[in-house]
């Protein structure tokens, strides 16, 4: 029998499996990067590879609770500040947001997932239709990482 060590466990192992998948990382791949992130932090008693990947399982399951210290070490393998770690019911204030000429554009994070949420496309104003385009402009340098959905 199996009791998640904190409530919402199934929550939590949702979160996990889904920032997982976001990245395009398999399990075995996870594992490899929370071992060596239990390394970097001197952790001499952090299991191997096959070991994590049977613990991951669990806790993508929701069957297990996840300590303190395997959450900072997702931290750091998922390359994100604790405070952010976790599900979150609450709508995130956008990350960037613009408005000009009646168009907003606003970019969050959501659930792993880049929603960038347009409004103001009324085509028909006052009589006059409008136009509008989307275009992506690449920023200088290089992505810190690929995958995922965003």
């Amino acid at each position: 029998m199996s009791i998640p060590a904190v409530a919402g466990g199934e929550a939590l192992g949702a979160w996990l499996r889904r920032e997982r998948e976001d990245r395009a990382w398999t399990k075995r791949e996870t594992a490899r990067r929370l071992v060596q992130a239990g390394k970097d932090a001197g952790d001499i008693a952090v299991p191997g590879v096959d070991g994590m990947c049977r613990y991951i399982y669990r806790w993508e399951r929701g069957e297990n609770g996840l300590t303190e210290r395997y959450r900072l070490y997702y931290c750091k393998a998922f390359g994100i500040p604790a405070a952010r770690f976790g599900p979150s019911t609450d709508d995130l204030p956008p990350a960037a947001q613009a408005s000009t000429d009646g168009l907003a554009v606003a970019l969050r994070r959501v659930s792993g997932l880049l929603v960038i949420e347009i409004s103001g496309l009324d085509l028909s104003e006052q009589g006059t239709a409008r136009r509008f385009g989307l275009a992506l402009v690449p920023a200088p340098g290089q992505p810190r990482s690929y995958g995922g959905r965003a």
